[in-house]
């Protein structure tokens, strides 16, 4: 079996480990072991799912290794992004933290993370040279962050309850989700059971887990923006969102997903009192197996769109990846413990082995093959139907600053709210406009435009999976 194969047959899980809220620096502080003084190396992450594997790993580095480091790992499971921005603010960032696009497009530009290549030897270079992608994680000759895996979104249903309401099988339009939100939440809602849910305490990681991602697929767009005529269509999100409205009315769906956030909705999903919601795969196998037992059985799917029309891929998104604080007052000893934990091959081998996320790397799932691991869980599969999109101006510019609020809160209000959504929609796309070219005007290289944009291909420097059957 060739090595490309793998992106088909490997899929996602995960080890779950909740951890609590702690505050720790870059400072450089120590701890006494016998006469030797350690220089402690702050690891931050944002992923539960694999919190037990890492945290075993890294107990096993602290013991072993000679370089008098000690790593200390902290998870940040739902307040990550806040935990980050409070950090950097107040200079107390942590040595090593986990990529998230988000967190590297507001701080990026702002030299608050080190070059990868000023520490990697040219072996390293060579090893992870399928990974090194430019205008993604490699700029101006320099690389920010190196992933190893990814993840795309799904629809997550609960096969028992849609069974138990009388339907057959899981939906494959966004009509048919409707009509069996409905059904399930009309069956069962006395008994506080519900078709549907999505959370949206924080509307940017409710929303790029679903609405984000199906309009990848139903109308070829990236967070509103249209590569080919070089402007945000937020006016196109109208029916999308009128359905929405629907899908998330009180006939169909929990009726507090305003401040429902991803832990509570995946509980409820666990003890049978949600039917469906949309997530990304890498997290939801472990968590069924560990965080919250599930005895019913579930599945995914592709997500739905309007009558079933597809015109663009699902953008996934890079995983497994770490930044550099460039701030550490101890880059040197931060490089060595990524490297030794973080990067070292048989290690990565082992997590993606244990179903733990899907490899992108070469390195990575050749050294599988060598060791004759077969993992198959067939609910959860990158497909060549997911791709890498490139940015829209607001996710590669730093300097775009719009009043008001944002593409999420505006979204999210539009669709627990009554208000006129054409209108709301055209407002945005004006303010988001008028930002970019402002930011045009200074600047025209800063032009995101790609007049022959292909949605179902995007024009990213990357092979996409359906490259590396």
């Amino acid at each position: 079996m060739g090595k490309g194969t793998w992106i088909y047959k490997l899929v996602l899980g995960l080890c779950a480990a909740a951890f609590g809220l702690a505050g720790c620096g870059n400072t450089g502080s120590g701890t006494e072991t016998g006469n030797e003084k350690k220089t402690v190396v702050t690891v931050w992450t944002k992923d539960r799912h694999d919190g037990s594997f890492w945290e075993e790993k890294v107990k096993e580095y602290n013991r072993s290794n000679t370089d008098n480091i000690e790593i200390d790992y902290k998870i940040y499971s739902g307040n990550y992004a806040q935990a980050v921005d409070s950090a950097f603010q107040s200079h107390n960032a942590p040595d090593i933290l986990a990529y998230t696009d988000q967190i590297f497009s507001e701080y990026y530009t702002q030299g608050y993370f080190a070059d990868l290549f000023s520490y990697m030897e040219e072996e390293l270079k060579d090893r992870f040279s399928d990974v090194l992608i430019p205008e993604v994680n490699v700029t101006e000759d320099r690389c920010w962050f190196l992933p190893t895996g990814a993840t795309a979104a799904r629809l997550f249903y609960n096969e028992n309850l849609l069974k138990a309401a009388g339907i057959g099988q899981p939906p494959a339009t966004m009509e048919e989700l409707i009509q069996d939100a409905r059904e399930v939440t009309q069956t069962f809602g006395k008994e506080g059971i519900y078709g549907f849910a999505i959370n949206l305490k924080n509307p940017k990681s409710g929303l790029d887990r679903s609405i984000m991602k199906e309009v990848n697929r139903e109308l070829g767009l990236k967070n509103g923006f249209d590569f080919r005529t070089n402007r945000y269509v937020f006016e196109n999100y109208q029916t999308l969102l009128e359905n929405w409205r629907e899908l998330l009315g009180a006939d169909c769906a929990y009726p507090d997903c305003r401040n429902l956030e991803i832990d509570p909705l995946r509980q409820m999903f666990a003890e049978g009192k949600i039917a469906m919601y949309l997530s990304y795969v890498h997290a939801e196998r472990g968590v069924y197996e560990n965080q919250f037992p599930m005895q019913d059985s579930w599945g995914c799917v592709e997500i739905p769109t309007a009558g079933g029309n597809i015109i663009g891929s699902q953008n996934y998104a890079l995983s497994n990846a770490y930044l550099l604080n460039a701030q550490s007052s101890h880059l040197e000893q931060a490089w060595e413990a990524y490297r030794s934990v973080f990067l070292d091959i048989d290690t990565l081998a082992e997590y993606y082995t244990k179903g733990l996320g899907t490899p992108i790397a070469d390195a990575v799932i050749e050294k599988m093959e060598e060791q004759g691991e077969r993992p198959d869980h067939s609910a959860l599969l990158l497909t060549e139907r997911d791709q890498l999109w490139p940015k829209a101006p607001h996710e590669r510019n730093g300097k775009m600053q719009t009043d008001g609020m944002d593409i999420y809160d505006t979204l999210k209000e539009l669709l627990l709210g009554d208000d006129e959504i054409a209108p709301a929609l055209k407002s945005l796309s004006d303010k988001y406009n008028e930002e970019y070219q402002r930011i045009l005007e200074e600047d025209p290289e800063q032009s995101a435009q790609i007049a022959d944009f292909d949605p179902l291909h995007p024009n990213v420097s990357i092979r996409d999976v359906s490259e590396r059957k």
